[in-house]
């Protein structure tokens, strides 16, 4: 599941220049199952991809 939380984070944060915010916002609606804190975790994780942080999954 990780995996496809920062899938569909990703292209919110490259494409749509949304806010990190925005993205744990937004999150809420394809995963309702996630806690806030998890929605961070992953929103900080794709973040890091789209900025070079860490290697492409």
């Amino acid at each position: 599941m990780e995996a496809d939380v920062v899938r569909k984070a990703n292209p919110l944060l490259r494409d749509c220049h949304a806010s990190e915010q925005q993205v744990v916002t937004r999150l809420k609606d394809y995963f309702p199952e996630l806690t806030v804190g998890d929605r961070e975790m992953y929103t900080s994780e794709a973040w890091d991809l789209v900025h070079g942080v860490h290697p492409a999954m």
